[in-house]
């Protein structure tokens, strides 16, 4: 192989052995390419999926702090709405006195 400079009088001269010069045929061709590229394009593949786990798991604490949050509420709303149930036939029962008689029982005018 030789080596000469585009602007210059200096030149190198490279020797390469066999295996160097069959180390750089493989290196440089198609197929070689195309399997450093499939090699990278997984790796990124599962970089990228590797650097969610992190981001995935704090999600999952935040969602159980909200599923936590809810039924807390839940509980909550179901004790106001029992309350509310009760005040509310407490108030919309009337007081019957303890003399009268249920209507029909005997309150009939006699002629």
């Amino acid at each position: 192989m030789h080596v000469q400079r585009e602007n210059g009088l200096a030149h190198h001269t490279m020797v390469l052995r066999p295996w160097q010069v069959q180390a750089l045929r493989v290196l440089t061709s198609k197929w070689f390419l195309i399997a450093l590229g499939v090699g990278l394009a997984s790796w990124g593949y599962f970089a990228v999926q590797a650097a969610r786990v992190p981001l995935l798991t704090w999600r999952i604490t935040h969602l159980e702090q909200d599923a936590q949050r809810i039924d807390s509420l839940q509980k909550t709303l179901t004790q106001l709405q029992s309350r509310y149930e009760q005040v509310q036939r407490m108030l919309s029962a009337p007081a019957a006195p303890k003399n009268a008689k249920p209507d029909g029982a005997g309150n009939r005018a006699r002629p």
